[in-house]
């Protein structure tokens, strides 16, 4: 719920998901625990690329070149959610024909909807970055123009890092029963980080909010040195001791 009711998804009524979480917890997770059934939860993918699907963006150019896409409008409703549900309970009776479908055909729909839901996703973007040897073309979001390329690229690693652990132990049975003790301790790495980084620095690497891009006049001061002759040129002389009181 948090990856969806963040302010860049642009819903007036957020707090829908949590209406269904507290409905869940009260009708559904009782008679699980009784039974012992798994309980129900959302499904990470899946509810990004419906949000998606509800939501018309719009492309505004960013400070620098390059564009980036904006939430205009969310068409928030409960018909898809439960058409979706509906479809899914009829799947029960339709499943001989649903086995005839090949596994690479539904493997590339999660493929698909996995590539489609990382639009946005601010880990990847920094990734991305990775990929650009200038560093003077970088797309000019806030965590790029107010951080340190080098913090910038630490918490990247740190982070990057982090996922790709998660991801072994999803795919390796033989330690998959380390998975729930590594969740848990990411809450301790993430505190850990503030020794490694400044406040203001974590303030825009680890935002919760989509922060819109600096303007084009906008520096970092740790940018502005020299770096051609002509910078060199164009600085002011002072006195010395070998030029004060002599002139040309």
């Amino acid at each position: 719920t948090i990856i969806i009711n963040r302010p860049a998804s642009g819903l007036k009524k957020p707090v829908g998901y949590h209406l269904d979480l507290f409905v869940c917890a009260i009708c559904i997770y009782p008679v699980c625990a009784f039974l012992g059934l798994p309980f129900p939860h959302n499904s990470t993918a899946p509810s990004l690329i419906h949000q998606m699907s509800l939501t018309t963006f719009e492309t505004v150019p960013m400070p620098g070149g390059g564009t980036r896409q904006v939430v205009s409008k969310v068409a928030e409703q409960r018909v898809t959610n439960f058409s979706i549900h509906i479809l899914i309970g009829l799947s029960l009776a339709v499943g001989s024909v649903l086995s005839h479908v090949p596994k690479a055909v539904t493997f590339g729909i999660f493929l698909v909807m996995g590539f489609s839901s990382l639009s946005g996703n601010q880990l990847f973007e920094r990734v991305w970055l990775w990929t650009i040897w200038d560093s003077s073309a970088y797309p000019r979001f806030r965590f790029v123009t107010r951080v340190p390329f080098s913090s910038l690229h630490k918490y990247t690693a740190i982070q990057f890092g982090c996922f790709i652990l998660l991801y072994i132990l999803t795919s390796v049975s033989a330690v998959a029963v380390v998975f729930p003790f590594f969740m848990a301790s990411l809450v301790f790495v993430r505190k850990s980080l503030k020794w490694v980084f400044t406040e203001e620095e974590l303030a825009e690497l680890d935002a919760h909010e989509d922060l819109p891009p600096d303007e084009e006049e906008f520096t970092k001061p740790q940018e502005k040195t020299v770096r051609t002759l002509d910078d060199v040129e164009k600085l002011p002389v002072e006195p010395t001791e070998w030029t004060r009181g002599t002139s040309f």
